[in-house]
């Protein structure tokens, strides 16, 4: 009981903590690289262009974090909800025909809709705005807390021998 209870909170930090920081730290993170030369545009731009980036580093590094009070075990296994809701989203993005028709050449495929960085507006790729970070959370989140499964142990002083 213990254990599928910090799976959930996992699980909730993972699907809510990581989207709601990564639109948080957009901002700051957007100025940053303004100042320092890499963003020629404001944030909105800036958080369309580089959505997956953001998401998948705070994914990670609030896994880490987190993993050093709560227990990382049941963390590493966040991905898994995800990558099946993600499963059924390009289920029925391909079967209910919005893929859009033509040559096999101009079809769009998965990788083009749900990961290109080209996205002008939030209007024209809602899925990869919204859903992708969905996807890249939990993963980033169980990538981060496995890494922090193997670095803790190595950090740990070892006991004086006598």
């Amino acid at each position: 009981m213990r254990s599928a209870l910090a799976f959930i909170l996992h699980l909730m930090a993972a699907l809510l903590a990581i989207p709601m920081l990564t639109l948080m730290s957009v901002g700051v993170i957007a100025r940053m690289a303004r100042s320092i030369g890499l963003a020629s545009r404001g944030p909105t731009q800036f958080y369309y262009d580089h959505v997956l980036l953001l998401t998948s580093l705070i994914g990670a590094l609030l896994a880490y974090w987190v993993c050093e009070t709560l227990s990382s075990r049941s963390a590493v296994w966040v991905w898994i909800p995800a990558v099946i809701a993600f499963a059924i989203r390009i289920v029925v993005w391909l079967s209910t025909g919005s893929v859009p028709t033509g040559s096999v050449l101009f079809r769009e495929s998965v990788i083009q809709h749900f990961f290109t960085v080209d996205c002008p507006q939030a209007a024209y790729c809602p899925d990869q705005l919204m859903l992708t970070p969905w996807l890249l959370g939990p993963v980033a989140y169980s990538v981060g807390a496995a890494l922090q499964r193997f670095v803790a142990p190595r950090r740990r002083p070892h006991a004086p021998q006598p």
